[in-house]
């Protein structure tokens, strides 16, 4: 009985003693262990879903830390969770309002939700903060074009101009800074200024087909068909895949008198987005042009079902 008693867990002391031991090294190992740094590692290699349950460890042994605020909310959003990212990211910024790269992430987080109304006095901080951001001055300017119908701000186009100007002033090279100043002189109607940006901007980067686009439509608004059509078709076979292109082709060619050319690049963009409204009226104007009257009848008929949808005409 003695025996049964000993082999249902009595320990004898010397065991007892190296057990206690292993479980006090244990626990200083769990109280050392830093939660913080590891979920930063598996966030910087892009490990969110292992990055989440450190940082949500970090955060409880210290909820006023804006670091682990910011780290929690940052992996939230890269895990798509915007919603509570928006809050983890907005406390850390409460918490600590003089740190601007608080301040710019959530901005850049409003502005990536398109949630520009939100995103304008967020940014307007963190170019307070740190005015060598440019990457938050062109956030912040695209939000004051975005949220104009809200925010109304009389002088926005000013505003707008202050903080792209800033950008070329510092770095005249940087990415979509030229195209941005583009779309804001299309915008005023200084149609000259905005050819002008639109070709420093395909210098740096002939790659920007949006770009090229936009250059090919202002060239089209100033009657310069031929060019607006060069334009046009280099875009083209950049971006084969873009609707608006082959529609802004169709209208320079048509422009032009080449009804052929005109015909083949607006069913190619119904073919590209069968929903494009204005693209379905284009096509039924080419093909009255062609005296093809039965088949612009359609093409009428199928932008009146579109357009009573609501699907934007462009």
């Amino acid at each position: 009985m003695n025996r049964k008693w000993s082999a249902i867990g009595c320990v004898s002391p010397g065991n007892a003693a190296r057990t206690a031991i292993a479980c006090l090294i244990a626990f200083s190992a769990l109280a050392q262990r830093n939660f913080y740094q590891e979920a930063i590692e598996k966030y910087q290699s892009k490990q969110y879903e292992q990055a989440l349950p450190l940082a949500e460890a970090a955060l409880g042994e210290d909820r006023n830390n804006p670091a682990y605020s910011h780290l929690y909310g940052s992996i939230l959003a890269a895990l798509g969770q915007f919603y509570l990212a928006e809050e983890y990211l907005g406390k850390a910024v409460a918490l600590a309002p003089e740190q601007p790269t608080l301040a710019f992430d959530l901005g850049a987080l409003l502005h990536q939700e398109r949630k520009y109304l939100e995103a304008v006095p967020v940014l307007k901080r963190a170019v307070e903060l740190d005015p060598a951001n440019l990457t938050a001055r062109l956030m912040l300017a695209r939000s004051y074009v975005l949220s104009y119908n809200q925010l109304q701000i009389p002088d926005f186009e000013r505003l707008t101009l202050e903080q792209l100007n800033y950008i070329v002033k510092k770095d005249p090279r940087f990415p979509g800074v030229h195209h941005h100043l583009a779309l804001v002189y299309i915008n005023t109607g200084e149609l000259a200024k905005a050819i002008v940006e639109l070709n420093t901007e395909l210098r740096y980067d002939r790659a920007n087909a949006q770009a090229r686009l936009e250059l090919g439509e202002t060239l089209l608004k100033l009657n310069q068909y031929h060019q607006a059509a060069d334009e046009l078709q280099v875009a083209a076979r950049q971006a084969p895949q873009m609707p608006d292109i082959q529609f802004a082709l169709a209208k320079a060619y048509r422009a032009d008198g080449q009804t052929a050319r005109a015909l083949a690049a607006a069913r190619k963009c119904v073919e590209l987005d069968p929903r494009f409204a204005a693209g379905h009226y284009l096509l039924g104007q080419i093909y009255r042009d062609a005296d093809q009257a039965e088949l612009a009848r359609q093409q009428f008929e199928l932008f009146r079902q579109l357009d009573k949808s609501g699907t934007p005409s462009r």
